[in-house]
């Protein structure tokens, strides 16, 4: 608890903070000493001048994470002069320099990097605290912020609507990334949930929850020769041209495992960091490819021809275990478990 006496308990969404007219060296201000429930902060600040703000919080994560006020100004919607006042108003409450301003280039200093941490947690903490007050009023709207792989995407299109037709007023925000990436984006909290592969590494703070398997397949048009087979042989794939992700995938680094363990080179023609334009060569009918089966599911001119080495990706949707989930999202998790699992 913190060292004051004669406390006034004021509790808001997550936060409890004591006002009180003594210090411990009995100045007579008033001074607030603010704390969540897991982070005991003992930062005494005087009322009569000012106060640390969530605003301020946020505004010095933008910061942080930006390492550039103009860049950090535009993102979170505010004039670069403002943003400068704001982080000088915490340096100053504080009692700390949080950034280094060398030129143009910003660098956090030694506390800054270690009073971050703490900040994102607090305003995790605010968000989860507003959050769960919303679900006990059973109030439906918000934001959801959800991460996916490219090869799920033809899959959604009936999860998202139903989900809509129950919860018209929740906003989605969906994007798409590589599996490696959307791990750590979960990490970050960027995203309440996402929808990947789980990997064997996998951070035991993620909530795994499996949706279905699916078979590492050559991709090829239907006019290809390939097409005609009922699986493919890992080392006949370099009798044709070959273009391929990179091994930034996890598609292709869990490939080239397999190939290596069988001492299989395999040799593209073409690598790449996207699928789209990997798509269009495959439907010439001169290049052949090796992905998840789902690639080829909405595309009547492509056919999925599984590996006769039987490399299986498991699908799952994933949070984390250490936040809270909205009710939302957990129906969200609900209408995608009953829409692709065991599909």
């Amino acid at each position: 608890m913190c060292p004051i006496k004669k406390r006034k308990i004021i509790t808001t969404n997550s936060y409890k903070i004591s006002v009180s007219k003594q210090r411990p060296n009995h100045a007579k201000k008033t001074y607030i000493c603010a704390y969540t429930k897991s982070i005991d902060i003992r930062i005494f600040i005087d009322k009569n001048d000012c106060t640390m703000e969530l605003r301020q919080l946020k505004y010095f994560v933008g910061t942080a994470e930006k390492l550039n006020f103009t860049e950090a100004a535009k993102s979170l919607y505010i004039t670069q002069s403002t943003l400068s006042q704001q982080i000088k108003q915490l340096e100053t409450e504080l009692g700390v320099q949080l950034f280094d301003r060398i030129g143009k280039k910003v660098y956090l200093t030694e506390g800054g990097k270690e009073f971050l941490p703490f900040a994102k947690k607090t305003l995790d903490d605010a968000e989860h605290g507003i959050q769960r007050l919303q679900d006990l009023q059973n109030i439906r709207t918000g934001v959801i912020n959800i991460g996916i792989m490219y090869s799920i995407i033809p899959l959604l299109a009936p999860v998202i609507s139903e989900f809509a037709k129950e919860y018209p007023y929740v906003k989605l925000r969906i994007g798409y990334h590589q599996t490696n990436n959307l791990h750590i984006m979960l990490a970050e909290r960027k995203y309440d949930l996402i929808v990947c592969y789980s990997t064997e590494d996998a951070e035991p703070n993620e909530d795994i929850e499996p949706l279905f398997d699916t078979k590492l397949s050559v991709i090829a048009s239907k006019k290809h020769p390939l097409a005609a087979l009922k699986h493919a042989r890992l080392e006949s794939l370099n009798e044709y041209p070959l273009v391929l992700p990179t091994s930034t995938f996890y598609a292709r680094s869990l490939l080239d495992q397999y190939a290596n363990k069988k001492n299989i080179k395999l040799e593209p023609e073409v690598e790449m960091n996207g699928v789209l334009l990997l798509q269009e060569l495959v439907r010439t009918g001169h290049w052949i490819t090796i992905l998840s089966s789902e690639v080829a599911e909405q595309e009547p001119d492509l056919k999925a021809v599984p590996l006769a080495d039987n490399i299986v990706m498991h699908t799952s949707v994933i949070s984390l275990k250490d936040t809270y989930v909205k009710a939302s999202a957990q129906k969200f998790k609900e209408i995608l478990k009953k829409r692709l699992s065991k599909k």
